[in-house]
């Protein structure tokens, strides 16, 4: 990696980087030799971190083709050697720019992130997306929005703290980008952030605080960067809220920002969005609301 450099764009760099991915490739072949599947094991996760530190665009296929191997370790670092910074900074610039294996990037991702289990997995592949003006990037938020909002709903949420991830990226694309794509991620952005006040409030009586801590590390750090550096919503009072224990005063700052049934909320103003349409065929101006928490959360275990 040292000899490599750090320059991009040399001639040195460019051949350095082409005779690394055969020496990785063919070093892949030959770990198969090994008797020990524990030695296997570990030559190949050392070598996909190599690949991963290299930080080159051009070694994306050794890191794709590896993208579901059921060992984590493996699993984490070839989703850096395609999602780090670098990689999103090589991808992303005028002069290296590369649309081919941004696509080939984001196709690979999009298929494995329905079964990727791993938090930090998940992080790495909602900043790469957030990252490209590019339709299959947008497909890839609008279904992890999805897949967390179910689990709200069902009450099978956990890492609640990736949230923080995912409801920057919503709210930012939805800022950036025209109608109607706008309104869609303002909608998802709503509905999610909606779905964890909600599950702080039905479960603040019940779990330890030690459960608490992530919801409320989700609610207070978006509210702080996403509603009010990205948004401009300074004055939501959540936090005053959330301070004050006050759960009439977080109830009226959370029907204030997400809507009551009589009137929709600042956000679905700001956005131009509703929460879709009633039997009547009239906007729906709440979000969708959390059903009983299940008897199983307030056990012991």
């Amino acid at each position: 990696v040292e000899q490599k450099g750090d320059e991009h764009l040399s001639y040195y760099a460019t051949a350095y980087i082409a005779e690394a991915k055969n020496a990785i490739e063919s070093a892949f072949q030959d770990v198969r030799r090994l008797e020990n599947p524990q030695s296997q094991e570990m030559v190949k996760r050392n070598l996909m971190i190599l690949t991963a530190e290299l930080k080159s665009p051009r070694l994306a296929s050794l890191a794709l083709q590896r993208l579901d191997a059921k060992d984590d370790v493996i699993r984490y670092w070839a989703f850096r050697a395609v999602t780090d910074s670098a990689i999103i900074q090589q991808l992303t610039s005028d002069v290296t720019r590369d649309e081919k294996t941004t696509e080939t990037i984001l196709t690979a991702l999009k298929k494995r992130r329905p079964a990727e289990t791993q938090a930090e997995m998940q992080k790495m592949l909602i900043r790469f997306c957030m990252a490209f003006d590019n339709p299959l990037a947008r497909d890839i938020l609008l279904a992890a929005a999805d897949t967390r909002i179910k689990a709200y709903r069902d009450w099978t949420i956990s890492d609640e703290m990736q949230d923080v991830t995912l409801l920057t990226a919503l709210g930012n694309t939805a800022v950036l980008q025209p109608e109607p794509a706008k309104q869609v991620f303002g909608r998802k952005f709503a509905e999610l952030y909606a779905l964890t006040i909600q599950r702080y409030l039905k479960v603040k009586d019940v779990l330890p605080k030690e459960s608490l801590e992530p919801l409320l590390a989700v609610i207070a750090e978006v509210d702080y960067t996403v509603l009010a550096k990205t948004m401009g919503v300074t004055n939501s009072g959540i936090l005053k809220a959330l301070k004050s224990k006050n759960e009439t005063t977080l109830k009226r700052v959370y029907e204030a920002l997400f809507g009551d049934r009589t009137r929709p909320g600042q956000l679905a103003t700001m956005f131009k969005f509703d929460y879709g349409k009633n039997a009547s065929g009239k906007p729906i101006t709440t979000p969708p609301e959390l059903g009983p928490m299940p008897a199983r959360l307030t056990s012991q275990d």
